[in-house]
């Protein structure tokens, strides 16, 4: 935990009269982390002060360890915040959430295979991600642009937009959904910080999806919180050359959930009636719709008139969607 985050639960125990002693045996944090800081100095009253008037002025709400609308979900990690303020509609806070994360130098590939993912989940689930560059960004617009609520768990105060290039994003954000934050609402983003909002973001939500990462993505490392804290962890693969890829692969590997479709995460939490819908090409559609029963490539191409070549390939595409499977015998059939 850090300098700022430190300050924020000292300003707060005067506010919420709850002393020291009572925050670090509420939330086990060690004693001598608050050593350094004096409750009586001008300093915190200062600081009360002004948290007191941004509050009033603002309507941010202030959700507290204490409080009722505290989430359940974060009470039970290991190093839960004492507060979280909120810009936004923070009712949401209290739905089922997911959280979908990934590298912030997305490909092309990390693109589409976020926004297929939110599209389905965010059906069910308020998607949570952190407003970063690259596909924290897609993940929240993603659930925008079709009118469902999101969470953004920011790396600063919920008074600044980081990065910058995101204020039209954030402003979306809190009209459709919130953004939190369990620093000061002033504070400025930290390197440190960004790893400790990690945490929250896992904390919050009942599974993590990381669509695209490389091995030191911060989405590692909140998939990490995500399995100390006890919480589902899906990973997408990737071309094993792709440096943005090695994250997930690497998570596959650990024992992540191999998440091909939006349907392996939504099933395993019991909606069974959520069936992918696959789309086809012409070509696809004609070779799909031609398997009546199990046939070999030579027949296909001779019924069809298409080259073997090319049945190959479009049976490959097929199997890749989950619509047909190779038997042991060296034939096709459909897989459903």
């Amino acid at each position: 935990m850090g300098l700022d985050t430190s300050l924020s639960i000292v300003a707060l125990s005067k506010v919420f009269k709850k002393n020291i002693t009572q925050i670090e045996q509420y939330l086990h944090y060690e004693p001598t982390i608050f050593e350094d800081f004096e409750n009586s100095s001008r300093e915190f009253s200062e600081l009360i002060t002004r948290l007191s008037i941004y509050l009033r002025e603002t309507g941010t709400k202030l959700i507290t360890y204490w409080d009722e609308e505290y989430p359940q979900s974060l009470k039970n990690i290991p190093d839960p915040p004492v507060c979280l303020f909120v810009k936004g509609k923070w009712e949401y806070l209290s739905y089922n959430l997911f959280a979908v994360v990934g590298t912030r130098k997305m490909t092309s590939y990390g693109k589409q295979v976020t926004e297929r993912f939110v599209s389905e989940i965010s059906k069910h689930f308020v998607i949570v991600s952190g407003m970063a560059y690259g596909v924290d960004t897609i993940a929240h617009s993603s659930a925008l642009r079709l009118n469902r609520p999101t969470i953004a768990v920011l790396g600063c105060g919920v008074d600044v937009v980081y990065p910058k290039s995101n204020k039209m994003l954030y402003e979306q954000i809190i009209d459709n959904g919130c953004v939190v934050s369990e620093y000061l609402p002033w504070e400025s983003p930290k390197k440190f910080t960004f790893v400790e909002r990690n945490r929250i973001i896992s904390g919050l939500s009942v599974g993590v999806l990381v669509t695209e990462a490389g091995v030191e993505s911060g989405a590692l490392i909140t998939a990490k919180y995500a399995i100390e804290q006890g919480r589902d962890v899906f990973a997408v693969p990737g071309d094993i050359f792709r440096t943005t890829s090695q994250g997930t692969n690497y998570l596959i590997k650990s024992g992540a959930f191999v998440a091909t479709e939006p349907s392996d995460i939504l099933e395993y939490y019991g909606f069974k009636d959520h069936r992918k819908i696959v789309e086809l090409t012409d070509d696809e559609a004609q070779i799909f719709g031609a398997i009546e029963s199990e046939v070999t490539i030579e027949e296909m191409s001779e019924k069809l008139n298409v080259p073997i070549s090319q049945v190959m390939l479009i049976l490959t595409t097929l199997e890749l969607k989950g619509l047909v499977y190779r038997t042991e015998r060296n034939t096709y059939a459909r897989a459903r």
